[in-house]
């Protein structure tokens, strides 16, 4: 899964040479803790939270006088992985094309939201935790599954090695786990 499947767009963004005083209101009337600044071809040129605009020594200044340039940005092919390390960082980041035009955000909400999908949270279905000691047993596992006819919704790592099998259609669920016991022996 890649960015531009989970990003938001429009980016907010205004201009770098917009007033403080302007950028402001546009944050203000959004309910924008961040605002992005970009160049006349709408080039990312870095970012200013409303805090560092409630703070500009004059309204009438250019934000470009005042941002911070945007150092982490997101790529609209970058996996969700990378998204997942910078954003632990910030609250939002840019998404930008290859030259560099802001072209979204992605926030940790939307990150979340990509991760919950991936890991198909909220879907019927029984997870089954097993603890393989060998990668050999992992398809051990899958191919009691797949003997059973079950859907395979997702395969999630667990904490300290386990495994964790979320399928679907599963009529005896006890039946199910004595048939894994055996084929992990």
């Amino acid at each position: 899964m890649v960015v531009k499947e989970w990003m938001s767009k429009p980016a907010p963004a205004v201009v770098s040479s917009t007033p403080v005083r302007e950028a402001l209101k546009e944050a203000e009337e959004k309910g924008l803790a961040v605002l992005f600044v970009v160049d006349e071809a709408q080039r990312l040129r870095g970012f200013l939270t409303r805090k560092a605009l409630n703070a500009a020594p004059s309204p009438d200044l250019p934000v470009e006088k005042i941002l911070v340039p945007s150092q982490d940005v997101l790529t609209l092919d970058d996996p969700l992985e990378r998204a997942s390390v910078l954003l632990s960082h910030y609250l939002v980041l840019p998404v930008v094309d290859g030259e560099r035009k802001l072209v979204g955000t992605l926030s940790k909400d939307g990150l979340l939201r990509a991760l919950s999908h991936l890991a198909a949270l909220g879907e019927e279905g029984l997870r089954i935790r097993l603890k393989p000691q060998s990668p050999a047993e992992i398809y051990k596992a899958l191919a009691v599954l797949a003997e059973e006819n079950l859907t395979l919704v997702a395969v999630l790592r667990g904490l300290e090695g386990e495994v964790i099998f979320h399928v679907q259609g599963v009529r005896d669920p006890k039946a199910l786990e004595q048939k894994l016991e055996g084929a992990l022996k």
